[in-house]
């Protein structure tokens, strides 16, 4: 009963984690042709979704530490091991990309187009990097 509990505990964070990233497009979109005083609202949305995101990897690495260890997988498994290096890279990753973009939105010299287009490229690489996850955590792949 616990390891299931554990088992929808992490199921429900990774979708707290990553669909959050789905609703930065439509708002990109709407961004794209509002006008400049409601530009920062749109700002504060995207930055409150990145929020929803990082707190939700709060709970999603514990439990998959937890799900590891009640299901008897070895810590040496090659998915896991890569499992821990693309998301220790992935928390790196998004500081690095989407932390410059809330910068420059508070910057003097922003420009709309140039916040949505690091934003976009930014969300579409942070969801490359959650579908290897997702990936790796499924088909748990046996590469040695």
């Amino acid at each position: 009963m616990l390891y299931t509990i554990i088992l929808y505990t992490h199921i429900l964070s990774a979708i707290v984690s990553m669909g959050p990233l789905f609703a930065i497009f439509p708002l990109l979109n709407r961004m794209k042709d509002a006008p400049s005083e409601q530009v920062g609202g749109y700002v504060q949305s995207i930055q409150g979704i990145l929020r929803a995101i990082a707190n939700g990897g709060h709970v999603v690495v514990p439990s998959g530490l937890l799900l590891i260890w009640f299901s008897g997988w070895s810590w040496k498994t090659s998915w896991v091991i890569l499992t821990f290096i693309v998301m220790f890279a992935s928390l790196f990753f998004m500081a690095r990309a989407f932390k410059p973009a809330m910068t420059y939105a508070k910057s003097n010299g922003f420009v709309k187009e140039n916040f949505i287009s690091m934003i976009k490229n930014a969300t579409w690489k942070y969801i490359f990097l959650m579908g290897i996850l997702l990936w790796l955590m499924i088909v748990k792949p046996n590469f040695w």
